[in-house]
């Protein structure tokens, strides 16, 4: 059986986009704003920490952990390239998903209340 888990978190990052034609190619910040809907099936009862789970939440929570209070450009920007919001919500999906092979995730980034960007993996 599937289930599909919702985690809502934010993270505060600093971030530049080395070949923009405007204001951020400056180094710059954002309160981001992340929802990432994690479908898969449940793990049966085997005696593991994780039981009964399509992902711990704890998961989730070490992924934002890498991202809050960071400069995406080096934790991120090498894998991603630019550290759009589409980028950066590719990457923690792709986190999410190595995880365990069978999950599905799709993430929507906010970098602001008005501007976000969805992907699905």
């Amino acid at each position: 059986m599937n289930a599909t888990l919702i985690k809502e978190f934010t993270f505060e990052a600093a971030h530049r986009l080395v070949n923009h034609n405007g204001k951020c190619a400056r180094p710059h910040g954002h309160s981001y704003r992340v929802i990432a809907e994690i479908e898969g099936p449940i793990k049966p009862a085997d005696g593991t920490p994780d039981e009964g789970m399509v992902l711990d939440f704890e998961h989730v929570k070490a992924i934002r952990d890498m991202l809050d209070h960071q400069d995406l450009n080096e934790v991120i920007g090498e894998e991603t390239g630019p550290t759009t919001a589409e980028n950066i919500a590719l990457w923690i999906a792709a986190e999410i998903v190595a995880e365990r092979g069978e999950l599905t995730a799709v993430v929507t980034v906010w970098e602001t209340a008005t501007s976000s960007a969805t992907v699905s993996m």
